[in-house]
């Protein structure tokens, strides 16, 4: 049997392009994901068959392009502090004085931020909470029902039999007066 290639297999120009892709966005800070994301419009796929291929094939073949890129942008940031220090430096002292401003104004944003987590975090348990009330509540409303349901038949069978004698005291009645 001849061996089939599927019409939408990785060649090698597609791999080439994944892995420029994701080495450059390491080597410039950015996400991976970021990189499955533009790496999947370029090649016409998803970001997730582009992780899938980065990860299963690709991941390893690269490891000293990775490291590569990891060292580089390492440099950067390095070199990025060198030089916030150098302009902090020059900074005049009205300047100074507003930066506790902000960092006050961060501390603030980061609380605000884990008061919101932390009531997140009480709402997916109050949902769960009500989630597993409700399922209950329908398994409650289904037993009614069955039991509603059995008491019709209930009634029905008694209200059957009911005709049924009072036909048999009439027929009853009937050869008696005959």
């Amino acid at each position: 049997m001849k061996d089939k290639r599927r019409e939408d297999a990785w060649a090698e120009i597609h791999d080439l392009t994944l892995a420029k892709t994701v080495i450059s966005h390491i080597k410039n800070g950015s996400t991976q994901l970021e990189a499955f994301e533009e790496s999947a419009s370029r090649l016409n796929r998803t970001a997730a068959a582009c992780g899938f291929r980065w990860n299963k094939e690709l991941r390893k073949k690269y490891e000293t392009e990775i490291n590569d890129a990891k060292l580089y942008r390492k440099k950067q940031k390095d070199q990025k502090r060198k030089d916030n220090v150098t302009v902090s430096g020059v900074l005049s002292l009205e300047d100074e004085i507003t930066l506790p401003k902000y960092d006050e104004a961060f501390r603030q944003i980061i609380e605000i931020a884990k008061d919101q987590a932390h009531k997140f975090e009480q709402l997916k348990i109050e949902n769960s909470k009500l989630r597993l009330e409700i399922n209950a509540l329908k398994n409650q409303k289904n037993n009614f029902d069955t039991i509603k349901s059995n008491e019709d038949v209930a009634t029905e069978d008694l209200q059957t039999f009911l005709k049924i004698m009072n036909r048999a005291r009439s027929l009853t009645s009937l050869n008696l007066n005959v």
